[in-house]
Formats: C-alpha cells, sequence, structure tokens
C-alpha cells in the first residue's frame, strides 16, 4: 500500500544481550538465543549480529545489515576497541594488573595485551549476596552441585573486585582467561563498548539505533580503506 511508510535499514543496531542467551540465530536444544530476539521486519533486513558474546557475558551486542562492515569491525587488522567490566575474584591491585596486562597475557589462544582502565573493590558485607543472586539466576541446564564441587560458583570467595579493561581482539573467551591466568577468575563479564558505540542505558535485552556520532563513526569505518581503532572521541 503507498500509505504505508517502509522501514529504515539499518547500518547498524545497539543490543543488550542479557546473560544466558546464545549469540546464535537458532538452537535446537530449546536455549534462548538471538534469533527468537529479531522481528519479522529485522529478519527481512538481514540483521546479524557483529561476533558474539558468551552465553554467560552480557551487554553490548551490535547488530548489522552490512557484511563489509561487520567484517572491519571484527578484523584484527582494524583493532576496533572493546571495553568490559568485569567482576573477578579477590583484591585486585590496579599496577600490578596493568603492568600484567600492558606486558601480555598468554592464553591457549596466543598472548594478548589489554589496557586496565579502572578498578574497585566491592565491600565485603556485599559478596555473598552477589554470589547467591548469580547462582539463583543460573538457567535450568545447570547442576548447581556439580558447579560447586568443580569450584565454579565461588562459593569460598570472601573478596570481589570490579575492573574495566579494554582490548582490541576477540578471541574466544579471550578476557576470561587473560584475567585467570593473572590470578583472577572472572565472576561475571559485560561488554560496554564495541568501537565508538556504548552501551549507555540501554535497557536489557532491548535494542536503539545508533546516536549521530556513533552513526558517523560506523559510516567512517565502512569507508576507510585504512586501519581504524574506533577510539573514544
Amino acid at each position: 500500500v503507498d500509505d504505508v511508510p517502509v522501514p529504515t535499514i539499518p547500518l547498524l543496531l545497539a543490543y543488550h544481550k542479557p546473560k544466558w542467551v546464545l549469540s546464535v540465530l537458532r538452537d535446537p536444544q530449546g536455549r534462548p538465543h538471538l534469533g527468537s530476539v529479531l522481528t519479522d521486519v529485522q529478519k527481512r533486513q538481514q540483521l546479524h549480529p557483529v561476533g558474539r558474546l558468551d552465553y554467560d557475558t552480557s551487554g553490548l551486542l551490535l547488530f548489522s545489515t552490512n557484511g563489509s562492515l561487520t567484517q572491519k569491525l571484527l578484523h584484527p587488522s582494524h583493532q576496533v576497541e572493546k571495553e568490559y567490566v568485569a567482576l573477578v575474584d579477590g583484591i585486585v591491585e590496579h599496577e600490578k594488573l596493568s603492568n600484567v596486562l600492558k606486558r601480555g597475557v598468554t592464553t591457549t589462544e596466543g598472548t594478548h595485551v589489554a589496557k586496565l582502565l579502572e578498578v574497585s573493590h566491592v565491600q565485603p558485607e556485599q559478596v555473598p549476596k552477589l554470589l547467591e543472586t548469580m547462582k539463583a539466576n543460573l538457567p535450568s541446564e545447570y547442576n548447581v552441585t556439580d558447579l560447586q564441587q568443580r569450584g565454579f560458583l565461588f562459593d569460598d570467595t570472601t573478596s570481589l573486585s570490579r575492573v574495566r579493561l579494554q582490548v582490541s581482539e576477540g578471541k574466544h573467551r579471550m578476557v576470561r582467561r587473560m584475567l585467570a591466568n593473572c590470578g583472577h577468575e572472572v565472576v561475571e563479564l559485560t561488554r560496554e563498548r564495541h568501537g565508538q558505540v556504548t552501551l549507555r542505558d540501554l535497557p536489557l535485552g532491548e535494542f536503539r539505533e545508533l546516536t549521530p556520532s556513533e552513526q558517523e563513526w560506523a559510516e567512517s569505518l565502512l569507508l576507510s580503506t585504512t586501519s581504524s581503532k574506533g577510539k573514544k572521541r
């Protein structure tokens, strides 16, 4: 019908991925996945996730309609920065961890560097409550007793820290492995920035359009032929 407006096809959308949602468009086991959050219109627009966030990671996930832009956002040669906030086991010493991350941490995927931006320590009386909340929200497919026996629920932890760090790679579980190899196992992880697109106050499980400055950055990255680091302005 002529009077029906045709939806504008976005170059990128920002999405706040909840924890325990798979970064795939279908799952034979019936677990929550990204395919279930897309509308029919978005599917026709061929929106697809830019990379992935782990099942147990929440935060900013970009959706793209342009394969070339997706490639530039993901390819290591473009060094597009990503910023994470991690809740970790133990008391983090800012200078010590910063120096180790700056020199590079070796994992099974290679040696990776990161920039430590902030460190804060959780008040001791808040630690049990945080751990209980995490345990209460585990998906039904997880066996709590098994996880406890394997040490994955941090039941013996008496201290937690929050660290904000910046990386330019996106290897599988890289941030978790780096911090674990530094002596600080990750309890929870959230991505808050990808290039110049930030999570802001986007509600959990919701999409938003890019701001004008974010859109300008995405378009400039698409048009670029040289490395672009996607730094915050």
